[in-house]
């Protein structure tokens, strides 16, 4: 397999967050959810459906269950991953904001 690439901020943020580059993989790999985000970025998430597929988190095992309330904003020109969030999932969505 090989290593997702992290700019330097998402990098940071996954060490903040305690965030594996093993979870990142599993999120790229198998996340059903792809949302829009600026400046051509892509925000990548599971929805409950997807996590609740039995299949699915056989596969997954213990990432599973953290995969769940992650979400990655993804680079739409070079496939870097831009930074590493934890999606609480309010009613209103969270506004993915453009880099300073």
């Amino acid at each position: 397999m090989t290593q997702t690439r992290l700019t330097r901020h998402a990098a940071v943020r996954a060490n903040q967050r305690g965030v594996s580059h093993e979870t990142i993989n599993a999120v790229i790999a198998w996340a059903d959810v792809e949302l829009p985000a600026r400046d051509g970025c892509t925000v990548l998430r599971f929805s409950r459906e997807r996590l609740g597929d039995r299949d699915l988190r056989a596969t997954l095992g213990p990432l599973a269950d953290r995969v769940g309330s992650l979400a990655l904003v993804v680079a739409g020109d070079t496939g870097q991953v831009v930074t590493v969030l934890h999606d609480h999932g309010r009613p209103h969505g969270r506004r993915y904001r453009r880099a300073a």
